[in-house]
């Protein structure tokens, strides 16, 4: 069984996330992918962060500021 791996999808005010690294970052964990998304958070277009599963995508949970 594969380990289960983490990305994060910003919601943004204007623009599209390609230029925030914590975008393309692949996290072992749900707890490293919080820790991202607190840095995804200083960019101010961000409104909102998502977890999902790297796989297949799966919504794991929303991030709040």
């Amino acid at each position: 069984m594969a380990t289960p791996a983490f990305r994060l999808r910003p919601i943004m005010k204007q623009g599209t996330a390609a230029s925030i690294p914590e975008t393309w970052t692949h996290y072992p964990s749900v707890e490293d992918a919080r820790a991202g998304a607190k840095l995804m958070y200083q960019n101010d277009r961000v409104l909102r962060v998502m977890v999902v599963t790297d796989s297949v995508g799966s919504f794991v949970e929303w991030i709040e500021r």
